[in-house]
């Protein structure tokens, strides 16, 4: 008897956390913003929908027939990942740069840009002090998604010196 009573803990306990696992990703959408995005080197106008989908921040960028998703993720380290289509895979990014005065976030040294005034106010307001009178920022990121290089500043036009000699 015993062991048909561990049998039925097991089994249940199986079904729960079957059925845990199998929950669909939980999406609270934070905002949706009408702006331009670059892509290709041309600008396109563009439609952005923010979301916190689980431990993560999404963007949705579409313009045109086409759409692009970045999302941030905190924890246990800052790393930006980006997919080309909802088909495709989440590949961490090289690089990312913030110019604060054109309210713009670019990707992968400029493969794919944004103008999103409300989320470069979240990092303004989110890294308190740290942020305060900057106008751009850059992160260049290691093969594991972490941050392995960030720059302020005039310090990111010497970074881009620097990684083109």
């Amino acid at each position: 008897m015993h062991s048909l009573f561990r049998c039925r803990v097991l089994t249940g306990l199986t079904v729960l956390l079957g059925s845990l696992s199998a929950s669909a990703a939980v999406a609270q959408e934070l905002y949706t913003l009408d702006t331009t995005c670059r892509s290709g080197g041309k600008t396109h106008s563009c439609k952005v929908v923010a979301s916190n989908v689980d431990d993560t921040t999404e963007y949705l960028h579409t313009f045109g027939s086409e759409s692009v998703s970045y999302r941030v993720i905190d924890d246990p380290y800052v790393r930006i990942e980006g997919r080309a289509s909802e088909t495709k895979p989440w590949v961490s990014v090289k690089n990312a740069t913030i110019d604060f005065k054109k309210e713009e976030l670019c990707f992968n040294s400029e493969a794919f840009c944004v103008k999103n005034p409300t989320y470069l106010a979240d990092v303004l307001v989110g890294s308190g002090d740290a942020m305060q009178g900057r106008t751009k920022a850059g992160m260049v990121f290691a093969a594991n998604g972490r941050v392995d290089v960030a720059c302020f500043d005039n310090g990111c036009n010497r970074l881009k010196e620097a990684i083109r000699k």
